[in-house]
């Protein structure tokens, strides 16, 4: 899970928000269809990109996802900004433009619109297919592994067996043991198939919460069984750290682990652990003389260059595949040591009160489920403001005003825009509450409070009025109105409790349909 914004995703909402202020700016025509059909319309398409930019930014999303996406929108605008251009300059005798000239041709400024939309969608068509070859690579990959396992492993112990099977028992009195031992290699072996065969294409079950440090002392032991004069230097891991793993997470260091011992200079390699809130890193490191580069790409992406060698970077490869269907990452770094560094997701402690939903958050990026639901709390929230505020004398409607109209359909639209955006925002702020706390209707109701009060006192009391002053529309600076202030404190509320209620009752019936 990432813990950082993607800022890709503020390139595309700042690209939306621009795009609908300029159309609703020369879109103000008098005959109502035209003013839906040139000015509504594009408007919602333009704040929904916004929206959907804002959810790009805080989503726990592939970041290469996002920069393609991103790529693709602004070539999409760039594009289609060009050729308005040129219509406009085309347009006029001496070929200048001018605000006069654009007014006059409105419907243009809405293919700007089209085009960013477009970009998006064929940025997001070009992320999933190379998500796809990505999967279709991970399947060879397995492929690979699992030609490796048969005949590095089965073809030699049926040799070995063979070999003892046709002497005399009495001059080798311990061959029946050779053959029971690899016997149970090839059973080992089987099952070992049968796993990556099982789990290809992710129809194995998910990874499930794992003691990290029972696996990992367990992997220690292994190796000092394997290799007595060993001695694996590890810093004392800490208590209660699970995570998102599978029962072969020991065979993950146990790999490493022994290619370190097999590959280093004084056979002493060095196991490390860090930790954030979201995250476990198992860095191990030795003296060798380098991981080679073909083996670091393999580590790092799964390519393998040596399809016939099943020697090399076959216990990698098992390395690279289970990291990857835990869906963490693997880095190297290669100076005068060799250090792998496993990066896992980290599963919520064991022991903590939780509700018993699939609301988990880590870092600040949530997963996808979140934030639909978090939109749909958002329009409920958004409503009950407007309830409040026309109780109290003020009306939505006018916010409208704020993107160069009036028009009561305009400002509806646009204070959903709103409401959806801090919601948005709303879920990555509540990801930053400790997780012992994280997950109870409570919390959420609380930090909705906090965050509608913020939202009061910078956005309503602050950066509103300087928006009307930027529109002459005379107005003090801050502005403090206790109205505003009951209805925000009304949406943070609503907008918390219908966040709790989502991720309670709706998550475990959306949360697959949408990942």
């Amino acid at each position: 899970m990432g813990k950082h914004l993607n800022y890709g995703g503020l390139v595309v909402a700042g690209l939306g928000f621009f795009l609908t202020r300029f159309t609703v700016t020369l879109a103000l025509y008098d005959d109502t269809v035209q003013f839906y059909l040139a000015g509504v319309v594009p408007l919602a398409l333009g704040l929904g990109l916004a929206a959907f930019g804002v959810a790009l930014a805080v989503a726990d999303v592939d970041g290469a996802m996002v920069r393609t996406t991103t790529i693709w929108a602004v070539i999409g605008f760039a594009t289609m900004a060009v050729l308005v251009g040129l219509t406009l300059a085309g347009s006029t005798a001496d070929g200048r433009l001018s605000v006069e000239v654009a007014r006059t041709r409105t419907y243009l400024s809405n293919f700007l619109i089209g085009g960013s939309i477009g970009g998006t969608l064929t940025g997001l068509y070009a992320a999933r297919n190379r998500r796809q070859r990505g999967v279709l690579r991970e399947q060879t990959n397995r492929l690979v592994t699992i030609n490796r396992l048969l005949r590095h492993e089965v073809l030699n112990a049926v040799s070995v067996i063979r070999g003892y099977a046709s002497v005399d028992p009495e001059e080798h009195p311990n061959g029946m043991s050779v053959i029971d031992k690899r016997a149970a290699d090839i059973q080992q072996t089987i099952e070992e198939v049968r796993y990556f065969t099982n789990s290809s294409g992710g129809n194995g079950p998910g990874p499930t919460p794992r003691d990290l440090g029972a696996d990992l002392h367990e992997s220690i032991a292994t190796i000092g069984e394997r290799y007595p004069d060993v001695d694996v230097s590890v810093e004392s891991v800490p208590d209660d750290v699970t995570v998102f793993a599978n029962e072969r997470l020991g065979l993950v260091f146990t790999n490493l682990l022994e290619n370190a011992v097999v590959h280093g200079e004084d056979r002493t390699p060095a196991v490390t652990v860090e930790t954030t809130p979201a995250t476990v890193a198992v860095s191990i490191t030795d003296d060798g003389s380098g991981l080679p580069e073909s083996q670091r790409a393999l580590l790092e992406t799964g390519d393998i260059d040596e399809f016939d060698n099943p020697k090399v970077g076959f216990g990698l490869n098992v390395v690279r595949l289970l990291v990857t269907s835990y869906g963490g990452n693997i880095d190297t770094a290669v100076d005068d040591s060799t250090t792998v560094t496993v990066t896992l997701s980290r599963a919520q402690p064991q022991g903590v009160e939780v509700r018993p939903s699939r609301s988990d958050l880590a870092g600040v990026r949530p997963a996808a489920p979140h934030l639909v639901v978090a939109c749909a709390a958002a329009l409920v929230a958004g409503v009950a403001y407007s309830v409040v505020s026309g109780f109290l004398g003020g009306s939505v409607a006018g916010i409208g005003v704020f993107y160069g109209t009036a028009d009561p359909v305009v400002g509806w639209l646009t204070h959903e825009f709103h409401s959806v955006v801090f919601g948005f925002t709303y879920v990555g702020v509540l990801s930053l509450v400790l997780e012992r706390y994280r997950n109870t209707t409570a919390t959420y109701a609380v930090v909705g409070v906090v965050w509608g009060l913020l939202v009061w006192a910078v956005a309503a009391s602050v950066v509103a009025p300087v928006w009307l002053q930027l529109l002459g529309i005379p107005t003090s600076v801050p502005n403090f109105s206790l109205p505003l202030l009951a209805s925000h404190l009304v949406w943070g509320v609503t907008l918390g409790l219908g966040t709790a209620l989502g991720y309670t009752y709706v998550m475990p019936r959306l949360g697959e349909s949408v990942e």
